[in-house]
């Protein structure tokens, strides 16, 4: 079988349709010793292949932007008998079976974030025409955002498989020797998408009494702070002096910042799956998430829940597990089992699964 993957975001590291792309890549390299792949990317990426049967090809349209470049770019490379997006978008024309991993639909629940209106992108409708009859299968990443599909795309459910993503294991590995510097904080992790609720885990952090948050100072990573509402209000709630903006972090960094925090809060209101929530457990720390979308499916019952636009409650788990470092370790057990579900090395094995069902028409 010979299978294509247009890995247009591979290189975006801190974005989860990259760290999707470059997980499921590798895995695949490692786990499939049968079939053919070929990885197209716009530039050259650094990726660490276990097999010859996978190769990276870069093909540069250096006038043409995303749109434009995975219309043409998987031509180029057919006839096939799989091409795969491991992003929501279609083409045009195929040669073969096409593949879509579709991770939410949030766009379609939050209008502000739909892309803007321009002319690639309504020359693509136009030559896409309706995309669900292009598309032959759609892989996703939770229950929860097969059901959406499944209402708001009208995807019937035998074109629809679940295969969860994974942690990779650099996220367990905390160093027997670590030992955390400076004040022990709270960490959020979150980027500019308002759905994120940044602001839900400061409101919440402001509402802890002073002593606490005297102890915890709270610490925002991401392009968050980037936000002047997000700065304003820490302002305005008067934390200043105990909140911190990381910025955007490598995962080395990243893995550190988990590894060291009491707490990690996560109040998002829409995830597809939901990244930050599994590493945060696998590295070892206690979590505590919104109880919307799939944040519950994939957390179990190793994390504390809230309503992401219930403030009070939100801060009344952040004090509770604070204030018990029994239930912290308890978490912390519970969250590492949980984690250690969720493996890239499945995920590769049922997704080739897929690729195969897919291509001989199944």
């Amino acid at each position: 079988m010979k299978v294509v993957i247009a890995a247009w975001h591979l290189a975006q590291f801190n974005v989860g349709i990259g760290r999707y792309t470059r997980s499921l890549i590798e895995a695949i390299s490692r786990v499939d010793s049968k079939d053919q792949y070929t990885v197209l990317t716009p530039k050259a990426v650094s990726v660490s292949l276990r097999s010859g049967r996978v190769q990276c090809v870069v093909t540069r349209l250096p006038f043409l932007r995303r749109r434009g470049w995975e219309q043409i770019v998987p031509l180029l490379h057919g006839p096939y008998d799989l091409l795969h997006f491991p992003y929501d978008s279609c083409v045009a024309w195929k040669r073969g079976k096409f593949l879509v991993t579709i991770h939410d639909v949030k766009p379609l629940l939050y209008p502000e974030l739909q892309p803007r209106r321009s002319i690639a992108r309504a020359m693509e409708g136009w030559a896409v025409g309706d995309r669900m009859k292009k598309i032959d299968h759609v892989l996703t990443v939770s229950e929860h955002s097969k059901r959406d599909i499944m209402q708001y795309l009208g995807v019937p459910k035998d074109r629809i498989t679940v295969v969860y993503p994974g942690v990779d294991g650099d996220w367990f590995t905390r160093p027997q020797a670590f030992v955390p510097s400076g004040a022990q904080y709270i960490l959020s992790v979150a980027g500019a998408d308002p759905t994120k609720n940044t602001e839900a885990a400061v409101k919440a952090y402001a509402a802890l009494p002073n002593n606490v948050r005297n102890k915890f100072r709270l610490m925002l990573v991401g392009d968050v702070q980037k936000q002047s509402r997000v700065r304003q209000l820490v302002h305005q709630l008067d934390v200043d002096g105990t909140v911190d903006f990381t910025g955007v972090v490598d995962d080395e960094q990243l893995r550190r910042l988990y590894w060291g925090a009491t707490l990690f809060v996560f109040p998002s209101r829409y995830e597809g799956f939901g990244f930050p929530v599994v590493e945060a457990m696998a590295a070892g720390c206690p979590v505590i998430a919104s109880n919307s979308s799939s944040l519950p499916e994939v957390g179990g019952e190793a994390a504390l829940y809230a309503d992401p636009e219930d403030v009070t409650a939100l801060a009344e788990a952040m004090q509770l597990a604070l204030s018990s470092p029994q239930l912290r370790e308890e978490m912390r057990m519970k969250g590492i089992e949980r984690a250690s579900k969720f493996q890239w090395e499945r995920t590769a094995q049922e997704t080739v699964e897929v690729y195969r069902r897919v291509a001989m028409g199944g």
